[in-house]
């Protein structure tokens, strides 16, 4: 009876002691753990009738990020940018603009999923987001003379989540409001234990025809910006981007694992 007693103790003193010492080196959260701040800079290039790189336009991205789980986070990101496309030989002219946006995305850790990412340095990330951009555009020839924009009484902004149809606002509204659909991805790599060097390519998808200030019928006519064919039967614009920057983690010491970032 003793050595039972005695046996029945001794196990629960171990069970204790591995509870304890489970407790001590399992993950630990906080709800104010794991935000990132990122800083970025990089250079965009027109997808549309008129597009490529041209005058080294520049795009800045802002950046905040919280962790919910080691996998997923989720980001808000604020940009500002100019643009300006190559000279096109078919439509002789090129493009110029200037635009903002805000943009919500759900954030994958790709690292996270497929190796012990808190082993490495280097991290990778996926998001696919939707956000609000707003623009002006103007269109030159290759002598420099303004052939149209988009902030005449003929070209209106469209609705919110419109692809095409009436325009609605005053007369001469300077910025086109449409929505757009960032896809990033990106990778951070550890400098010090809160700073890393991030890196992204983002395409992005534009609810609209307009951010190059032209579509297939311009060739027939320079000056064309209005009638029921405008940017409205015709494919959507977008840019692509490469961006380089800083991250910086705002992060408790006394926590081991930062949600997501």
């Amino acid at each position: 009876m003793r050595t039972a007693l005695f046996s029945l103790l001794l196990l629960l003193s171990l069970a204790s002691k591995t509870s304890l010492a489970q407790k001590r080196y399992a993950p630990r959260y906080s709800y104010l753990d794991g935000y990132s701040l990122t800083a970025t800079a990089g250079i965009p290039y027109i997808v549309g009738e008129l597009h490529g790189i041209q005058a080294f336009p520049t795009i800045y991205n802002l950046s905040l990020e919280k962790g919910f789980s080691p996998k997923v986070s989720g980001r808000l990101t604020v940009m500002s940018g100019t643009a300006q496309s190559q000279n096109s030989a078919e439509y002789y002219a090129f493009a110029q603009n200037n635009y903002w946006g805000v943009s919500i995305a759900p954030v994958i850790n790709l690292t996270a999923l497929f190796a012990r990412e808190q082993e490495l340095r280097l991290k990778c990330y996926m998001s696919l987001g939707i956000g609000l951009l707003r623009f002006h555009t103007d269109v030159y020839n290759t002598n420099g003379q303004l052939l149209r924009t988009t902030s005449n009484n003929t070209s209106r902004h469209t609705p919110l989540f419109q692809q095409y149809g009436a325009g609605s606002g005053t007369s001469g509204i300077y910025y086109t409001r449409e929505v757009f659909v960032p896809l990033t991805f990106s990778c951070d790599y550890k400098l010090l234990p809160r700073l890393y060097l991030n890196t992204s390519l983002g395409i992005n998808w534009i609810s609209t025809d307009k951010f190059d200030g032209t579509t297939p019928y311009n060739l027939t006519d320079p000056y064309f910006v209005e009638g029921p064919n405008s940017y409205s039967n015709t494919a959507n614009d977008g840019w692509v981007n490469v961006n380089i920057g800083l991250k910086y983690k705002f992060i408790a010491q006394r926590f081991i694992h930062q949600r997501g970032i």
